[in-house]
This record gives C-alpha cells, sequence and structure tokens, in this order.
C-alpha cells in the first residue's frame, strides 16, 4: 500500500465533497483524517479548514481535540480496537486483552515502538453474537482465540489483509 500526503487541493476537494459548511465540519475532519496516511488530523489540515470554512484555527483544533473518533496526533497504522461492552466482557473479552498484550508487547492506549499497531478500548461494536471482537478499520473480527489472533497480527504484520472468520465489515 502507498501512502500518500494529501496535496492542499485535495483536501479542499474533500471538504467541499462534504458540503464545505461549518455544520459538516465532522465529516469533512472525519474524511480528512480517513485520508491522511498517519490517521490523524494535522495541524496544517486544522490550518486550512480554519481558511476555507472561516473559523479560527483554535476552534478546529478544539472540535477536532473534543471528539474521541478524531485524532490531533499521529496514530499507529493499524488500531486494534477491543471491545469492552459487558457482552463481550463476558464472552472472555480479557483474555483477548491479554493475548494482544503479549503479542504487541504494549498495554492498551499504547503503541507499539514501530508505530505499526495500537491497542483501545472501544464501546459496543454491534457484533455480540460473536464476541470477544477486536475491530480493526471498519472490519470486526470475532470469536477471537490465541490462534485467530496470531493469525490477525502475522497478515498485518507482513501488510496483509487478515482473513475475516467470525466478524463482520
Amino acid at each position: 500500500m502507498i501512502e500518500r500526503i494529501l496535496t492542499d487541493d485535495q483536501k479542499r476537494e474533500i471538504i467541499y465533497k462534504n458540503g464545505g459548511t461549518t455544520e459538516n465540519i465532522l465529516a469533512i475532519l472525519l474524511e480528512l483524517q480517513s485520508a491522511s496516511p498517519e490517521g490523524y488530523v494535522e495541524p496544517q489540515t486544522t490550518a486550512l479548514v480554519a481558511r476555507e470554512l472561516g473559523l479560527t484555527e483554535t476552534r478546529v483544533y478544539e472540535i477536532a481535540s473534543y471528539y474521541a473518533m478524531l485524532k490531533v496526533r499521529p496514530q499507529a497504522r493499524y488500531v486494534l480496537e477491543i471491545c469492552n461492552s459487558s457482552p463481550c466482557r463476558f464472552s472472555k473479552s480479557d483474555k483477548v486483552v491479554h493475548m494482544l498484550q503479549r503479542e504487541l508487547g504494549v498495554g492498551v492506549g499504547e503503541s507499539t515502538p514501530d508505530g505499526l499497531f495500537a491497542l483501545h478500548y472501544t464501546p459496543c461494536v454491534g457484533t455480540c453474537d460473536v464476541g470477544p471482537v477486536i475491530k480493526i478499520g471498519d472490519v470486526v473480527y470475532g470469536s477471537l482465540d490465541e490462534e485467530k489472533i496470531r493469525n490477525i497480527i502475522g497478515h498485518l504484520r507482513a501488510g496483509q489483509t487478515p482473513v475475516q472468520e467470525g466478524g463482520r465489515s
């Protein structure tokens, strides 16, 4: 996968494709974040959004830093979100957390030194029937055990898409 940095013109295209108004700022920032190779709203992007929408940079930063789904610092390439809802905890999500921590050598809320992986908790992802689950991007991997976790991590380390068994996209 070739990562590319968006030009200001490409960022403007995203801004105006999403309505180009302050009412649509969340959609705008989410798409800009998604297009960012490091998975966050960079200061240059914040400044551009502010100029295009007639807001201050401070106001755009406040919005970007307020919402949990928006990030204002670089993110790991693969963010593994561990569902911590009651049904997933009941289906042993704590074991998944321990397996991931052992496999990656980091705790929840941390990133691997190489910037490849980060572990985070997330609220319910709506797949209680296949818990415990982790969500990576828009894909949910469910019915996890140690073998499936090693397989997922191995594929990601190799730059491949993991086989999705027992989950949903």
